[in-house]
């Protein structure tokens, strides 16, 4: 009776610290992300839009500003990391997404290495 009782503690003890867990995994940079780089005097506001499909991310670029949009060359995401390369553009996104993820902190590196932080909208 009481080896029952502690398996039933040790139990709910492993479901609770596993559902602990799940919102750190469950984090993801889909979605909008947008942000200002100042740069030169001038401010370009940028939007982000970050999407997953079947485990493979993708982004595009929106430069409000310059009435740009560009898509990635590549997209990786590796233990709170991303990257976002843009090949034509010789640019590329590098940011660490937050615990509660809604921002993304980083730098944007285009000939020279700016900081970077977007919101996700």
């Amino acid at each position: 009776m009481m080896s029952a009782k502690i398996g039933r503690r040790l139990g709910l003890g492993a479901l609770l610290a596993a559902a602990l867990t799940v919102p750190a995994f469950a984090q993801t940079y889909d979605g909008d992300w947008a942000g200002a780089l100042s740069a030169g005097g001038q401010t370009l506001h940028l939007v982000f839009h970050i999407k997953t499909v079947n485990g493979q991310a993708t982004a595009v670029l929106d430069s409000v500003d310059q009435g740009a949009t560009i898509p990635a060359t590549a997209v990786k995401t590796e233990g709170g990391q991303l990257s976002i390369l843009f090949l034509p553009i010789s640019g590329e996104l590098t940011a660490k997404l937050s615990a509660d993820g809604k921002t993304l902190d980083g730098t944007w590196n285009q000939g020279a290495s700016l900081p970077l932080t977007l919101t996700k909208k």
